[in-house]
Parts: C-alpha cells; sequence; structure tokens
C-alpha cells in the first residue's frame, strides 16, 4: 500500500473538477458562452492537474525510520567496467547497468509531509533517482567516460519534486529533499544494500568483497 490515503482525494477532486468542465462545455446555451467556457477549460486544467498530481505521488514509496531500498551487486567485466545489478526492494525488479570507474552512488528523492498532511498519517515517500560512477583520480574523472543512469522514471507532465521543493518554501505542509549515498569503491562480486533514513542515504557493505573494497580504498 502506497500513499492511497492522498492520492485518492486528489483523484477524487479530478474527477469533480472533470465533471464541471464537462458540464459548462458541453451546454448548448450560447449566453455568457465565453466566459462559460473559459470556466470549463480552467476546471478543466484544473482536473488534468490533479490526475497528474495523484499519478506523480503515486509512483513515490512509503518509507518508516530506516529501510533498505535496493541492494546492488557487482561484477568486474573490463579495467575500470562493471555490470552493477540492481534489485529494488519494492517490487523486486532487477535493472543491470555497465558503468565505468571505480566509485559508484545512488541518488534518491525525498518528499516529507508536514502538518496535517502529516497527523492524517503521511510518511516521508522516496523516489530511487540514479546511479552513477566516478574515477579516483582527476585525471580519469576529466578524460574517460562517465556513467549516469536514471533509477526509476520521470514524473508525467510535470516534475513533482522541483514543484514541491519550490512550494515548501511559502507552503509548509512539506518538503522536498535530495539525499546521496556516499561514494564506495566497486569490485568483482561486491554486494551493497541501500538505507534510507532519517539523515539520507546510507549505502552499506553486505559480504567480505565489499568489506574488503572498502578497506583497500581507505
Amino acid at each position: 500500500m502506497q500513499y492511497q490515503w492522498i492520492t485518492a482525494p486528489i483523484a477524487i477532486v479530478g474527477l469533480i473538477f472533470l465533471a464541471i468542465a464537462l458540464f459548462m462545455l458541453l451546454r448548448k446555451d450560447w449566453f455568457l458562452g465565453w466566459v462559460k467556457g473559459t470556466v470549463g477549460f480552467v476546471f478543466l486544467i484544473l482536473a488534468i492537474l490533479m490526475g497528474l498530481t495523484a499519478l506523480n505521488v503515486n509512483a513515490y514509496r512509503p518509507v518508516d525510520k530506516e529501510v533498505t531500498v535496493a541492494t546492488i551487486s557487482f561484477d568486474k567485466l573490463d579495467e575500470q567496467v562493471y555490470k552493477a545489478n540492481v534489485v529494488m526492494s519494492a517490487g523486486g525488479s532487477e535493472m543491470p547497468f555497465e558503468i565505468t570507474g571505480d566509485l559508484w552512488q545512488v541518488d534518491a528523492r525525498v518528499i516529507k509531509w508536514k502538518g496535517l498532511l502529516a497527523s492524517l498519517g503521511g510518511r516521508p515517500g522516496y523516489k530511487l533517482d540514479r546511479i552513477q560512477g566516478r574515477y579516483f583520480t582527476l585525471e580519469d574523472e576529466r578524460s574517460k567516460p562517465r556513467s549516469v543512469y536514471a533509477l526509476s522514471n520521470p514524473d508525467i507532465g510535470f516534475d513533482l519534486w522541483s514543484a514541491i521543493d519550490s512550494l515548501s518554501r511559502h507552503v509548509h505542509w512539506f518538503d522536498a529533499e535530495y539525499g546521496s549515498a556516499t561514494f564506495l569503491p566497486m569490485a568483482d562480486g561486491a554486494l551493497f544494500t541501500i538505507q534510507l533514513t532519517s539523515n539520507g542515504l546510507i549505502a552499506r557493505p553486505e559480504n567480505d568483497r565489499a568489506i574488503i573494497a572498502i578497506r583497500q580504498w581507505e
């Protein structure tokens, strides 16, 4: 169960706006037609906006105090080239990526509900944004190819996270944060988990190969 507590009311309001829009636009009475048409189109736009908002909010996953959001394993393909297998905790889908470099990092978008929305049971929501690679040396970083991949589909119609980030400066019902796990080394056979906490994203080694890679890097 994701965000039905908020997506359902938004969707219902959107349907109400749609009904009003259709009622206004389909009437044959020409008197004040321009005014009614304008109002109808306004409600139609609001209905579309509400529907897109409901879809975009539903793409975020609710999170408790600390939750594992993904596991990542690495297989070495070549020098400074690795296959990263990302398994999402929500749904269990697996996504393979070819990452160049020596280090890796995962970023996430987080939405936090405040005030009335929080009192209604709203928990923070997250959406993994991207995974990227980086090189140890500045020379390699400047001259060799970089790898950056999206971990989720873009929002429909508008960027929900950016919109909330802008609105949160004026409306204190929600907040938008961007979290990044610390860059960690890639190694053949290494396994890591990505956990989301109140302090942000944390990457933890889950097998000996990952632990050894971190010790050698440090």
